[in-house]
């Protein structure tokens, strides 16, 4: 994995692994680090260049990065993304976008539509509030609830981690309780309301790639609901429901997560070829 030591994307502390000419763009989700892509980056450095890097505010990004101005909402991380694609010069992308990062993907495709082949989804939802009969998972007063405990310093990252793992925190996932913690109290509060006030549906119909929505079953940020509602709303979608528990499954469960994302990278291949 080599660090990228220019411009924008050495503040984004992006590395590249492997070559080919293809792209895997790995952005992680709230509360995270490009290190959850680790498992993906040694399956797939053998066929594909894959890039990956720390959004701003969270990781190792340059702390300057971050401005609230331009990340309090999720347009921001897109022009993000669409600034280390141009300097980058990224081609044929596959964009492995966690949580957050599925919409900021979507974003960014829609402005550089050229530049991608196709999206995975991983744990994503174009709204989390529930809406009418639309079931997003949280009601206002939860998700109130929630910015009242990072505006309070309270234990935000106690209840952040048990919505992204589902379960106890072993010496395994130790580094993801150790990621929530490092992140600072005003980046949490803004960044989470750009995720939980966004409402994206109305974008899905203009994406113009496949894409490969996966989520587990038993995730306490996105309902199974959800990935139905991507799969019929999106041109051309397939859903997957990985093994497993929690809101991270290419680094819980990367095996599963791995052999899906491949078996879905030889049919897009296939079709455009065809």
């Amino acid at each position: 994995m080599t660090p990228v030591d220019s411009g924008f994307a050495r503040q984004s502390n992006v590395s590249i692994s492997g070559s080919g000419p293809r792209t895997l763009l790995c952005a992680h989700g709230f509360c995270s680090h490009q290190g959850i892509f680790r498992h993906q980056v040694r399956a797939f450095q053998g066929t594909h260049r894959v890039v990956t890097y720390d959004l701003a505010g969270f990781g190792q990004a340059d702390p300057g990065l971050w401005r609230a101005g331009l990340h309090q909402r999720l347009e921001g991380y897109a022009a993000d993304m669409v600034r280390l694609i141009d300097e980058l010069d990224l081609q044929h992308i596959t964009l492995l976008g966690a949580s957050m990062s599925a919409m900021i993907g979507l974003l960014a495709s829609l402005r550089r539509p050229e530049r991608f082949d196709a999206l995975v989804f991983i744990g994503a939802s174009p709204r989390y509030l529930n809406d009418g009969t639309y079931r997003g998972g949280f009601e206002r007063a939860e998700v109130d609830a929630f910015y009242g405990l990072i505006d309070g310093r309270q234990n935000w990252q106690g209840t952040m981690t048990d919505i992204l793992l589902n379960q106890p925190v072993s010496l395994p996932l130790q580094e993801i309780a150790e990621s929530v913690r490092g992140v600072r109290a005003e980046v949490a509060g803004t960044v989470a309301r750009a995720i939980f006030e966004s409402d994206y549906r109305s974008l899905l119909p203009h994406v113009r790639h496949p894409v490969l929505v996966t989520q587990t079953r038993a995730d306490s940020a996105v309902p199974e609901s959800v990935g139905w509602y991507l799969q019929r709303n999106l041109p051309e979608a397939e859903l997957a429901f990985l093994p497993g528990v929690g809101h991270i499954p290419n680094f819980t469960e990367a095996e599963p997560f791995n052999a899906t994302v491949e078996r879905f990278l030889t049919q897009a291949l296939s079709s455009e070829r065809g």
